[in-house]
Parts: structure tokens; C-alpha cells; sequence
């Protein structure tokens, strides 16, 4: 799993106009005051957004650079639209196919993430060959 998930949160006609601006397909949505799991309250309307689901790391890396020159090129500031942005990006290590897992993002990338406004969340999952076998009921 090499994962990137664009998570927003602000008013909704901001965030109408952020998922027209960069064509996303939303994953989840959540109105304000809709239930969390873990029994609160969302205090704002959100969605969440896939921006990549690629196979390896580098191609992670390629999909955020990607992601953040249509953000630059579309003219999108997070922050000026009064919103919250994080995109987290999440990939599983410790298995045959993904021992060891990172993006390696340059100063620029990371400028234009300061630039529109976007909290950057890394997480890696561990897995393992044993965990990715699908077990048949015998």
C-alpha cells in the first residue's frame, strides 16, 4: 500500500468550490455535527479525497509532486479558502514486496506545501508475507 489521502475541513461552500477546482472525487464526506467513530462530533463539514494508490513509493512521491503542481497551477490556497488540509500519506513496510518504505520530497515540494496551506501526515503500516495471505476456510 503506497497511499496518499487529501483530508479537508472547513464550510461547505469552501469545500464545494476546492473539490470543482481540483476535480477530486471524494472518498468520505461529513456534515458538522455528524457522529465520529470514536463518538464525538465533527466540529466542521469535511471529506476525504484519494490522491494516489500506487504500487511503490517513488510513484507515491511522483502523485504528491503531481498533486501539488495542480494546486499551484489551479491557483488553490487552503488557507485562503478558510479551510484545513492534510494530506497524509500512508505505505506498509515490512513484507517481501515493501521491506522498507519513504517518500523523499525536495525542499520545493515542501515549500509549496507551506505555500496552499497543506499539514503533511507520514505513517507507515506494518505488514507482513504472512499477513497478505488470504487464508481459505478449510
Amino acid at each position: 500500500m503506497n497511499l496518499a489521502t487529501l483530508i479537508v475541513e472547513g464550510d461547505e461552500p469552501a469545500l464545494s468550490k476546492l473539490r470543482k477546482a481540483l476535480s477530486l472525487q471524494t472518498a468520505t464526506s461529513w456534515k458538522k455535527g455528524d457522529v465520529r467513530r470514536n463518538g464525538k462530533n465533527h466540529s466542521s463539514a469535511g471529506f476525504s479525497a484519494t490522491i494516489a494508490d500506487v504500487r511503490s513509493p517513488g510513484e507515491l512521491t511522483r502523485a504528491v509532486q503531481t498533486f501539488l503542481e495542480q494546486c499551484k497551477e489551479r491557483g488553490v490556497s487552503f488557507t485562503k479558502s478558510g479551510v484545513s488540509a492534510e494530506l497524509s500519506l500512508g505505505f506498509t513496510v515490512g513484507d517481501s514486496q515493501q521491506f522498507v518504505a519513504g517518500v523523499q520530497l525536495s525542499p520545493s515540494d515542501l515549500s509549496l506545501f507551506a505555500e496552499h496551506g497543506l499539514t503533511l501526515s507520514l505513517t507507515a503500516y506494518p505488514t507482513s508475507d504472512d499477513a497478505n495471505v488470504v487464508r481459505r476456510a478449510t
